[in-house]
C-alpha cells in the first residue's frame, strides 16, 4: 500500500476539490493522510482520511481573512488586493507549510506528496537538496502563466500586431505585481530555497513540480506556443456531495433561472455583484437564486423575484439555471460549463480576470470586464445571453469536452505510475 500525503492552502476553492481527489485515491487502495487547516478535519475525517492539521500561522480560518490580513478589506485596487494575497495569504505561510511538510514525510515514509497550487510550501521541498518523494501539484484556480500566444488579459493573437500586444501585456502585468514577487522571493531565500532567477508567479508555481496537472479542460484554455513538458490537463473536479433539493428552492420551471454567486472568499462585501445583480434584475420576468457561500447574508438585499440562501450546492441548482452570473470562481465557472450553462463573469482580483477573460474567448459568455458592475450592466448582459442562444451552444460544446474527462481516474492512474517509477529509479540506484 503506497502513502500519499496531500495537502491543501485552507481555503473552499482549494482545499474541496483536493477532498475529492483525497477520497478517491484511499478507495483506490492508497493509505492517504490529509493536511490542511483544523477547519477542514470534519469534512476530512467524514471520508475516512486520517487527518493531519497544518502548522502555525499556515493553520487558518479562510473565514478570518480580514483579520489575518490587516487591511484586506479597504484595499481598493485590485492589483494592490492581489499583491497582498500572494504577500500574505500564501507567502507568510511557506515556512510553516514546509515544516509540517517537512515532519510528515520524515515520520511518515510517504511515497508521494500532491498539494493544490495555492500550497507553497512545496517550493523549499523542491529548491533545497534534500531527500524527498516524487512532488505533483494541482491546478485548482486558472493559470496565470504566460506565453508569447496570448495575452493573459485577453487571449490569444498570432497577428504580428497581436505578438506585441501579448509580450506588452505580459510586461505589464508582471511589472504590476512584481513588489509581490520580490516579497516571496525574500522569504524563500531566508529558507536557504532561493529560485533561480528569482519567484516569478507566473513560473515558479507551474514548473517546479515534478508533475503540475490542471484541474481543468484543455478546450477551455489559451493554445500556447511554450507548454510546459511537465504539464497535464486532466479535467475539473466535479462536486458529489448532495446537499439542498431542488423542491426546498421552489423554482417556478416556467421562468428562467439566474444563479449568482461571488465564491466562498472575495464575499465580504455583496455591493461588488450580487446585490447589482439583485437590482438590476429585480423587474425582470426571472428567477433569481443567490448563494451567500459562507458570506454574510444579511448583507444581501433580497428582491421579490429572489431567493436567497447561505449555501446553494451547485449540482443542484445549475441543472435548473440559464444564466451563470459569477465573479469568476475556476471552480464554479467549470461546473456551469459542464451543465452547458452560459456564463456572466465580472472579477478582478486572484485568478479572477483569468477566468473572465477565457469565458469571453471562448464564446460561452460575457466579460463585463470590472469587479464592480453596473446593475444596469448586469441586467443587459442577462438579456443579451436569454435573447443570443450562442452563448448557451457554445456552452454545451464545453460542457462535451468536458464530459469526456475523468480528472480523476487520470490523477490516479498518474499517481501509481509516478509512485511505481519512483520506486524503480530508487531499486536502480540501491543496486549500483
Amino acid at each position: 500500500m503506497s502513502k500519499v500525503l496531500i495537502a491543501a492552502a485552507p481555503l473552499a476553492g482549494h482545499a474541496g476539490p483536493m477532498l475529492i481527489v483525497a477520497e478517491y485515491l484511499r478507495q483506490q487502495g492508497h493509505d492517504v493522510l490529509f493536511s490542511s487547516s483544523d477547519f477542514f478535519r470534519e469534512k476530512a475525517e467524514a471520508r475516512d482520511l486520517r487527518f493531519l492539521p497544518l502548522m502555525g500561522n499556515a493553520n487558518y480560518d479562510y473565514r478570518q481573512l480580514g483579520e489575518l490580513i490587516p487591511g484586506l478589506r479597504t484595499f481598493t485596487s485590485p492589483i494592490d488586493l492581489s499583491n497582498s494575497y500572494v504577500k500574505h495569504m500564501l507567502g507568510d505561510r511557506i515556512p510553516d507549510q514546509y515544516r509540517g511538510l517537512r515532519k510528515v514525510i520524515d515520520e511518515e515514509n510517504v511515497d508521494l506528496v500532491m498539494t493544490d497550487v495555492g500550497f507553497w510550501g512545496i517550493f523549499p521541498l523542491l529548491l533545497r537538496n534534500e531527500p524527498r518523494p516524487p512532488v505533483l501539484s494541482c491546478g485548482t484556480t486558472a493559470p496565470m502563466w504566460h506565453d508569447p500566444a496570448f495575452s493573459i488579459l485577453t487571449g490569444p493573437d498570432e497577428t504580428p500586431e497581436g505578438l506585441k500586444r501579448n509580450l506588452e501585456d505580459s510586461r505589464k502585468w508582471k511589472e504590476g505585481r512584481a513588489p509581490a514577487d520580490i516579497y516571496v522571493n525574500e522569504v524563500l531565500q531566508e529558507l536557504g530555497a532561493p529560485v533561480p532567477g528569482g519567484f516569478d508567479l507566473t513560473d515558479t508555481m507551474y514548473g517546479l513540480p515534478d508533475l503540475f496537472l490542471q484541474l481543468g479542460s484543455k478546450e477551455f484554455e489559451f493554445p500556447m506556443r511554450n507548454r510546459r513538458p511537465n504539464l497535464r490537463f486532466v479535467g475539473p473536479i466535479l462536486p458529489q456531495q448532495k446537499g439542498l433539493t431542488e423542491a426546498s428552492l421552489q423554482l417556478d420551471d416556467s421562468k428562467p433561472v439566474v444563479f449568482v454567486t461571488q465564491g466562498t472568499l472575495a464575499n465580504f462585501d455583496f455591493d461588488q455583484l450580487v446585490n447589482p445583480a439583485l437590482s438590476g434584475l429585480a423587474g425582470e420576468d426571472l428567477q433569481v437564486v443567490v448563494t451567500a457561500g459562507g458570506g454574510p447574508v444579511e448583507a444581501i438585499v433580497a428582491a421579490k423575484n429572489s431567493i436567497v440562501e447561505p449555501y446553494v450546492p451547485y449540482e443542484q441548482i445549475l441543472p435548473k439555471t440559464s444564466v451563470f452570473v459569477t465573479n469568476g470562481g475556476y471552480n464554479g465557472v467549470q461546473q456551469a460549463l459542464s451543465y452547458g450553462v452560459p456564463i456572466i463573469s465580472a472579477g478582478a482580483s486572484e485568478d479572477k480576470p483569468q477566468v473572465c477573460a477565457r469565458v469571453s474567448w471562448s464564446g460561452a459568455g460575457i466579460d463585463l470586464k470590472t469587479g464592480a458592475p453596473t446593475a444596469e450592466q448586469i441586467r443587459q448582459a442577462v438579456v443579451q445571453i436569454l435573447s443570443d442562444p450562442s452563448y448557451r451552444n457554445r456552452a454545451k460544446v464545453l460542457g462535451a469536452a468536458i464530459a469526456k474527462t475523468n480528472a480523476l481516474k487520470t490523477i490516479a492512474e498518474i499517481v501509481a505510475r509516478t509512485i511505481s517509477e519512483n520506486a524503480a529509479q530508487e531499486t536502480g540506484i540501491r543496486g549500483r
